[in-house]
């Protein structure tokens, strides 16, 4: 999801919202004559409705944003209908709070894209590299090891500073270690490379139990965990990818190359 503005922006301008609509729910009156439920002043919701729309289409995926439309098409200036615009925002706000709604700036966004391009185009890095002239030896790739040491030379080429080995909390006291961090993007990058006995079980296994401690460390705002599989030994890589990303959507990125 691209936006315009950063995480800080967007709460500041939902707690300004959330707190005119305390106003505009403070309003809340019944008409006299009018059998049914109280109403506010519609010259106040108006306009706050209005501007909490432009801010939630401009916030929520578009997966989420299904009670807004519903709410988009009910006019009327209920106080059951305000109740339900402040929860929504209210909503929104704790989802960005907590971490369930991601915010990209344009540059955040720009340098993902880079990420995902460079793992998703590293099988085609690999073979290039193994054409050589004159029959001259090729590079090998026979573990993870290797596969780090050619994907932070390429990262180089595109980020400033990419170093390896940055410490993230684990559990009982531990800590584990990650492959790469981006530091100036507050990416981490995670490395598996396929062999027998690291197949779809066992990378579940192991990236379900590293993925939350990514999202403990304070300088982490996006995981990307690359799974390169040239023996193609994943045998369900939709399902293994889905079923990662859903343990913290939004933050994680699993990307299997093969």
């Amino acid at each position: 999801m691209k936006c315009d503005m950063n995480k800080d922006d967007a709460i500041a301008k939902l707690e300004l919202l959330i707190k005119e609509g305390e106003t505009v729910l403070a309003t809340s009156h019944y008409i006299e004559g009018v059998i049914g439920a109280p109403y506010v002043k519609s010259e106040l919701f108006s306009p706050w409705r209005a501007k909490a729309s432009i801010a939630l289409h401009e916030l929520l995926p578009e997966s989420q944003q299904d009670a807004m439309k519903d709410l988009e098409k009910k006019a009327n200036d209920h106080t059951r209908i305000a109740r339900q615009w402040q929860g929504l925002l209210q909503g929104t706000l704790e989802g960005i709070q907590q971490g369930f709604i991601v915010l990209e700036d344009s540059n955040d966004s720009d340098g993902d894209i880079v990420i995902e391009q460079i793992l998703d185009r590293f099988p085609d890095v690999v073979a290039s590299i193994n054409r050589r002239h004159a029959g001259r030896d090729g590079f090998a790739i026979n573990d993870e090891y290797d596969v780090q040491d050619l994907l932070r030379s390429i990262c180089l080429a595109y980020f400033d500073d990419v170093r390896a080995e940055e410490a993230v909390p684990g559990f009982a006291g531990k800590n584990s270690r990650t492959d790469f961090y981006l530091k100036d993007e507050a990416r981490f990058i995670e490395v598996k490379m396929t062999r027998d006995g690291l197949r779809d079980k066992e990378l579940g296994e192991e990236l379900s139990i590293d993925i939350p401690q990514y999202r403990e460390h304070p300088g982490c705002e996006r995981l990307f965990c690359f799974i390169y599989d040239p023996g193609r030994l994943v045998r369900n890589p939709t399902g293994l990818k889905r079923d990662l990303e859903k343990i913290i959507p939004g933050f994680v990125t699993v990307i299997i190359a093969r």
